[in-house]
C-alpha cells in the first residue's frame, strides 16, 4: 500500500495512534531532561503565546514582550530546597485593566474551538490520504495541548473583579437572548 492509497478508517486509526504516542511521550518527556522537554513543547507554546499576544492586541491590553525563549525559574519549597523549573513563554501586556485581562487570560482556550475548525474543514483543503491527515491529527493535539491556561494565566484573567463581572453579565444576557442573536446572524 502506498502512503496515500489507505482508505478512511485506516488513516483516522494511524491519526489517533499518533495523537496517543504524542500523549505517552507528553506525560514521560520530563525524564528525557529539560532540553527535551522544551524542544517538544515549543510548537503548543508559540501557539499558546500567540494567543495571549493577539487577544491583549485586539482587547487593548497593548502587549509590549513576547518570548518563547525559555527561562529557568528557582522556587523554594516547603522543606527548604530549591526546584528549578523552566518557563517556556511570556507575554508582557502594559495595560492589563478590566476589559483586557479576563479575555487575554483565557485567550488560548480559543484554541479549542479553532482546533474542532479545523478538524471539521481539513478535507475541504487537503486531500484524505495519510499524510494529511497525520498532519491534521498533529495539528489539533498541538491545539489542545497549548490550549491549557497556566496558573499565571488563571491569575491574569481573574485580576479584575470589575472585568469578570462585565464579561459574566454579557455572557448571561447572550445566554438569555440567544435566540434573538442567532436571529440577527442568520
Amino acid at each position: 500500500m502506498i502512503l496515500g492509497e489507505a482508505d478512511g478508517t485506516t488513516v483516522h486509526f494511524a491519526g489517533l495512534m499518533l495523537v496517543i504516542v504524542l500523549a505517552a511521550v507528553h506525560g514521560r518527556i520530563g525524564t528525557a531532561g529539560p532540553l527535551w522537554q522544551i524542544l517538544y513543547a515549543l510548537p503548543a507554546t508559540l501557539l499558546h503565546e500567540l494567543s495571549h499576544l493577539l487577544v491583549a492586541f485586539v482587547t487593548g491590553g497593548h502587549p509590549t514582550g513576547f518570548s518563547i525563549i525559555p527561562t529557568p525559574r528557582f522556587t523554594t519549597l516547603t522543606d527548604g530546597s530549591v526546584r528549578r523549573s523552566w518557563v517556556l513563554g511570556s507575554v508582557t501586556i502594559r495595560n492589563a485593566g478590566i476589559i483586557a485581562s479576563l479575555p487575554t487570560g483565557l485567550a488560548p482556550l480559543l484554541l479549542i474551538p479553532i482546533a474542532w475548525f479545523l478538524y471539521h474543514h481539513w478535507f475541504a483543503w487537503f486531500p484524505a490520504d495519510l499524510y494529511h491527515t497525520l498532519c491534521l491529527y498533529l495539528t489539533v493535539y498541538l491545539c489542545t495541548a497549548g490550549a491549557i491556561p497556566s496558573i499565571q494565566d488563571l491569575r491574569v484573567a481573574f485580576s479584575s473583579l470589575t472585568g469578570v463581572a462585565i464579561y459574566g453579565t454579557l455572557l448571561a444576557l447572550a445566554w438569555v437572548w440567544r435566540g434573538e442573536l442567532v436571529s440577527l446572524f442568520s
